[in-house]
């Protein structure tokens, strides 16, 4: 008998155990690809003065340089190789490293999903019903989407509540529990001048939602 109270003993703090939710931070659902990316190596100037090299030799397909101009983008290139930048090899890796760029951005992280997960971030409502909201974008940051550009896909979570949440003011700071799943989902976000399209990687389709300024 001892022993049978035991073994339920044990299922069930397993079972309470396996229903806590994991704190997470945002940086947790991105990803790191392999891939190397040359231009991490150069200082701010360098890759501004590159960046200039790489539009006079733009222009240059165009149109003949001026001789202010051709000046200029001679004395770039020459700054350039006295510190030993390969300006060919550069240029010719920038699509390469944006496409890799592009694709880690995108990534999502697969070990998260299906897990009970909780998060801190901002609201950005997506409909009203009742002076109530169940849908929201759950965002890293204070203007993400509306007054900045849209953070990447992983970096984003579309969240839907279990009951509807009335949102005291824009970019509410909130702790949101549930499950995480990976999913691509398009929002359609209404703004002050027109209204936006947003992808996101991630959703949280029973989540709770916790006021911080009320946890304080």
């Amino acid at each position: 008998m001892k022993t049978l109270f035991l073994v339920s003993g044990l299922f069930f703090t397993a079972l309470l155990y396996g229903q806590e939710f994991k704190i997470i931070k945002w940086e947790d659902l991105r990803v790191k690809l392999d891939y190397y990316d040359p231009f991490k190596e150069l200082s701010s100037s360098q890759l501004f003065n590159l960046s200039q090299v790489a539009i006079y030799r733009v222009m240059e397909e165009t149109h003949e340089l001026s001789r202010s101009e051709r000046l200029r983008k001679d004395s770039l290139e020459q700054h350039l190789k006295t510190e030993k930048i390969d300006i060919d090899y550069l240029l010719s890796m920038r699509y390469k490293v944006a496409e890799s760029r592009s694709k880690e951005l995108a990534a999502v992280n697969s070990s998260l999903n299906n897990q009970k997960i909780a998060i801190g971030g901002y609201l950005l409502p997506l409909n009203y019903i009742d002076n109530k909201i169940s849908e929201f974008l759950l965002v890293p940051w204070v203007g993400a989407c509306i007054h900045t550009t849209p953070p990447p896909r992983n970096q984003l979570i579309y969240l839907k509540t279990l009951e509807g949440v009335e949102v005291k003011s824009e970019f509410q700071a909130v702790k949101v529990e549930g499950t995480l799943t990976i999913d691509d989902r398009t929002s359609l976000l209404f703004l002050i001048d027109g209204r936006s399209d947003i992808n996101s990687g991630y959703n949280i389709l029973d989540g709770k939602v916790m006021d911080l300024n009320l946890m304080r």
